[in-house]
């Protein structure tokens, strides 16, 4: 239950120059690095030329919004964080706890409106605070009190309810925010607008200076690449997956012979190290089962290093002539990690990703890799028969997505695929073709596939106000 008491911006579009007096000060109170925002004055601007006889009329219009973190009823950010590191004031007001943070971004992607932002010099997030030292000390937060012409403001819940011509924006559903607001949210912003005409007419908006109020590392995805930072995510989920693959597969073999199980650690090993290099301040990580009861990514994690402890039960167990039930235990586990995987990424700030295809397309690639993993360690056609299957899944998948195949890196993609599945048919149907370098190319040819799809998901987040 949201308190009367707690704290909200107000701002009045119809106002405001964009001088971004807000944006500076804000910057130089808490001494921010060059790219990191924590208030931003976003440049809206639409409308057209129309001929009318002889003369010409237009209905251009543009309108300035200055935004920070709206200090959320619900915060996305703080349901999501791994290690618990958010906090809410009974004010109302959303802290990060920087000995806790550990700088994995998680929170970024989840906010609507984009705000938490990465710190490079700290290796954490970092966000608006709304000045809390000052408040607490009963002055205005720097950015209001920089405003040279009063449209930015703040007050209680309680003060505010009594504003006229004010949309009150935890009042109402995110398909009545303004552009360019998100019209998903359900977070509830404590955030009170006085609507510019521009906010409320009929023509295509769109923002103007992108690249200023961009985050630091979402410059690619304006381009429609992945973040650099990103791509140890792109080895990691592969890893992993492929590992749990393995793991499932290795069911319908007793004992599981010494090569896949060294194959299953390695590539779990592996694939723990690239999400460990992911992290900014890695001393925090042991943080990051702390919030099990709402965070999807603490559960991954868990689950990651279960699937760990049970490779080592059962490679122990095994390499000493004990076979048990580890080895179910283990493909269970991989199952949860590939489950916990998929709704990691199930978030509405992301639309492009919330959709059943994420985790069936996980599950896939685990399939894919997992089967033709095996058919290297032990080369089988009952191996390549279920590679084929899960890789005419999968292309099912893409071809039936709104993925544009026009695009070279698309059609790589499905490319490479295909020759997979027509190696595969090779194998089956011409038993006498060499194994072992014929299921390496196989795999190779999965593998890139499967990293060019990877690569292609990170790339389809847009940053807010993308």
């Amino acid at each position: 239950m949201v308190s009367a008491m707690s704290y909200a911006f107000t701002f009045d579009a119809r106002a405001c120059s964009g001088c971004k007096a807000c944006q500076e000060a804000c910057k130089d109170k808490n001494q921010l690095q060059a790219g990191l925002l924590w208030r931003r004055v976003v440049e809206v601007s639409g409308g057209e030329w129309q001929a009318a006889g002889s003369a010409w009329t237009n209905t251009i219009f543009a309108y300035h919004l200055s935004l920070a973190c709206n200090h959320c009823t619900h915060p996305k950010c703080a349901g999501v964080c791994p290690t618990d590191a958010y906090t809410v004031r009974p004010d109302g007001i959303v802290l990060i706890d920087a000995s806790k943070c550990m700088g994995c971004g998680y929170c970024a992607w989840a906010c609507p409106y984009g705000v938490p932002q990465y710190d490079a010099r700290q290796g954490i997030m970092s966000k608006c605070d709304f000045c809390h030292d000052a408040i607490d000390a009963g002055l205005p937060p720097s950015c209001v009190a920089a405003c040279p012409l009063r449209v930015l403001d703040f007050g209680t819940l309680e003060t505010l309810e009594a504003q006229e011509q004010a949309h009150r924006l935890w009042q109402l559903p995110g398909s009545a925010h303004p552009f360019p607001l998100p019209n998903y949210s359900r977070t509830e912003p404590h955030l009170v607008i006085t609507l510019h005409p521009g906010m409320v007419n009929p023509h295509e908006k769109a923002v103007s200076n992108q690249e200023e109020i961009l985050p630091p590392g979402a410059f690619e995805h304006a381009y429609g690449k992945a973040a650099s930072h990103e791509l140890p995510l792109v080895a990691f989920t592969l890893l992993a997956q492929m590992a749990a693959g393995m793991a499932v597969a290795s069911l319908v073999i007793s004992p599981i012979p010494t090569q896949v199980l060294l194959a299953i650690g390695f590539l779990l090993g592996l694939g723990g190290i690239m999400s460990f290099l992911h992290l900014g301040r890695k001393r925090n990580a042991w943080r990051s089962v702390r919030h099990l009861k709402k965070s999807w990514l603490s559960r991954e994690i868990l689950l990651t290093g279960l699937f760990g402890i049970a490779w080592v039960v059962t490679a122990g167990s095994q390499w000493l002539g004990r076979y048990n039930s580890t080895p179910w235990l283990m493909a269970v586990l991989g199952i949860g990690l590939v489950y916990c995987m998929g709704r990691i990424y199930l978030l509405r700030a992301v639309p492009a990703w919330n959709s059943w295809r994420t985790p069936l397309g996980f599950f896939l690639s685990a399939a894919v890799l997992g089967a033709l993993g095996m058919n290297l360690a032990m080369p089988a056609s009952g191996w390549v028969i279920a590679a084929v299957v899960s890789m005419l899944a999968e292309l099912i998948l893409i071809l039936s997505s709104q993925e544009a195949a026009t695009q070279a890196v698309s059609r790589l993609r499905i490319g490479l695929l295909l020759l997979a599945i027509l190696g595969s048919l090779m194998i089956i149907f011409i038993p006498a073709l060499p194994g072992f370098w014929q299921g390496i190319t196989l795999l190779l040819l999965a593998l890139g596939s499967e990293i060019i799809g990877r690569w292609r998901f990170y790339a389809q987040r847009k940053p807010f106000p993308l």
